[in-house]
C-alpha cells in the first residue's frame, strides 16, 4: 500500500491507535453557474475528544494524503452531541455538571 494512501493514513496504526466512528455521505446538487456538476462528500466523524482523535489525523492527511490533489475543502463544523437523558435528568446534563 502506498505510504500516502488515504486508507493507510487514516488507519489507527498510523494515528497512535486512535479510532473514530466515521461515515461519508455523497451528494449531488445539480450544476453550478459554470455548468459543472455540483457534487461532493459530507464527511461525519464521531469522537470524544477532537484534539486527540480528529485534528492530528486530519492535519497529517491534509499534508500527506495522495487524494488531496483531487479534493477541495469547502467548510467544517464541530458540534457537541449530548448523550441520552436518564430518568430524572435533562438532555446534556452530563456536559454541564
Amino acid at each position: 500500500m502506498a505510504t500516502n494512501s488515504h486508507v493507510r493514513l487514516a488507519h489507527p496504526s498510523q494515528n497512535d491507535g486512535v479510532q473514530m466512528l466515521r461515515r461519508g455521505y455523497n451528494f449531488t446538487d445539480g450544476s453550478n453557474e459554470l455548468g459543472r456538476l455540483d457534487a461532493g462528500l459530507f464527511f461525519v466523524a464521531f469522537v470524544r475528544d477532537p484534539e486527540v482523535q480528529y485534528i492530528p489525523m486530519q492535519t497529517r492527511m491534509s499534508a500527506q494524503d495522495g487524494l488531496m490533489e483531487y479534493l477541495q475543502h469547502t467548510g467544517s463544523a464541530l458540534f457537541a452531541v449530548p448523550p441520552g437523558a436518564a430518568q430524572d435528568e435533562w438532555v446534556g446534563q452530563g456536559l454541564f455538571a
